[in-house]
């Protein structure tokens, strides 16, 4: 029956996050009726991701150990859309009172054009006649207005928030430095090239017993390569354990 419905869903972009949002309540009130303040942020942050609630669920968790364990290094997040998964991790630390230093990387244009690498499904998605002419820039589209106007809401400190626009291969090599160490990395970048850039240029960064947070994995299959493909290449042994269909995250071993 479930099968049924995603098949006739997937018809029609507006019914298929309305179902989404749905399904994202469900759980929020059955998992969360009694969690007062993260109920509040995860209702708060709904209308600025595109995550479920399980991805929501993990990276609040990941960001309550992090501060827990008092681990140094920023929260970075490559792939940022509305703001609202940074959110998450940002409240978090505005009330841990860390004074954790959040860095956001996106286009704030949409996605680049997926490669071979991504696979057919991938440009079948991506594929958007303009003009006569195939496009993938404008989807994905999350205007830099929309996380400021949240960030706000949340009461963050604008001196904690680095955000950076641009292509992932302009701004990474230009950012690593001043980053520093990073706490949790979440990759929420879809296709291969996009992928493969953040783990080259931030997983050094990454401190021991830190966190890395993949939300494509299971969904795409460049992503799943990028991932796969630089563990193997640089003879990494990883964990990789799952959040729900598509998000996966490890801890960096120290």
């Amino acid at each position: 029956m479930v099968k049924h419905v995603k098949r006739f869903l997937g018809k029609s972009r507006t019914l298929r996050r309305i179902y989404e949002r749905l399904c994202f309540l469900k759980e929020l009130f059955l998992g969360d009726l009694f969690h007062g303040e993260k109920l509040w942020l995860f209702l708060r942050v709904m209308p600025y991701t595109m995550v479920g609630y399980k991805r929501l669920t993990n990276v609040y968790e990941l960001a309550l150990r992090v501060e827990q364990s008092r681990l140094p290094g920023a929260f970075v997040e490559c792939g940022v859309w509305k703001g609202g998964v940074a959110g998450v991790m940002a409240y978090v630390a505005s009330r841990a009172k860390s004074r954790r230093k959040i860095w956001l990387f996106d286009s704030f244009e949409g996605l680049p054009e997926p490669t071979l690498q991504d696979g057919g499904v991938a440009g079948e998605y991506a594929a958007r006649r303009v003009s006569g002419e195939l496009r993938t820039i404008g989807q994905c589209v999350g205007p830099r207005e929309d996380v400021e106007r949240l960030f706000s809401f949340l009461r963050i400190p604008k001196e904690y928030v680095m955000i950076e626009k641009g292509w992932f291969q302009d701004t990474l090599p230009l950012a690593k430095t001043s980053i520093g160490p990073i706490a949790i990395l979440r990759i929420d970048a879809d296709w291969y090239e996009s992928t493969k850039c953040v783990l080259e240029h931030l997983y050094d960064n990454v401190i021991g017993g830190g966190f890395v947070i993949v939300d494509d994995y299971g969904h795409w299959e460049g992503c799943r390569k990028a991932v796969d493909e630089f563990f193997h290449e640089r003879k990494i042994p990883v964990e990789l354990i799952p959040i729900d269909y598509t998000g996966i995250y490890f801890q960096k071993v120290a």
